[in-house]
């Protein structure tokens, strides 16, 4: 599995430094060791506008290339005003909450939703996010 998250946001929303955690934390790794045989591949995208911009939340799964392309909308005004840990912590809940939801609306045969929920949110939780 390839799980990426990227992010399209204000400077002002603090995003950039965000993504630079996945990263660091070794996050990609992470999920194609443990799924590297579910043939679904995810890409987030943390979206966190201005608001007056009107972002709609895409949601698109593309059968080429077996990829979910998610985007996880996030309050700029919250945001804006967080500190680096509290963005870190609505970053996380909001993946955790999410994506698997979103995940269940679809039949990928052979996948485990409940165990990649779990993984999500351990991930979260080792890296201190929540």
């Amino acid at each position: 599995m390839r799980f990426r998250v990227v992010s399209d946001s204000n400077v002002e929303a603090g995003l950039s430094e965000i993504s630079d955690g996945f990263y660091e934390g070794g996050f990609r790794n992470y999920f194609s060791e443990k799924y590297d045989d579910s043939g679904l591949n995810l890409g987030v995208v943390l979206m966190c506008r201005d608001p007056e911009l009107n972002f709609k939340q895409r949601i698109s799964f593309s059968k080429k290339d077996n990829t979910l392309y998610i985007d996880i909308m996030l309050d700029f005004e919250q945001m804006s005003r967080a500190d680096k840990h509290t963005r870190k912590r609505i970053v996380a809940e909001k993946l955790v909450n999410e994506v698997p939801q979103i995940i269940a609306k679809y039949k990928f045969k052979d996948f485990d939703l409940p165990r990649f929920s779990s993984d999500l949110r351990n991930w979260f939780d080792e890296q201190g996010w929540t």
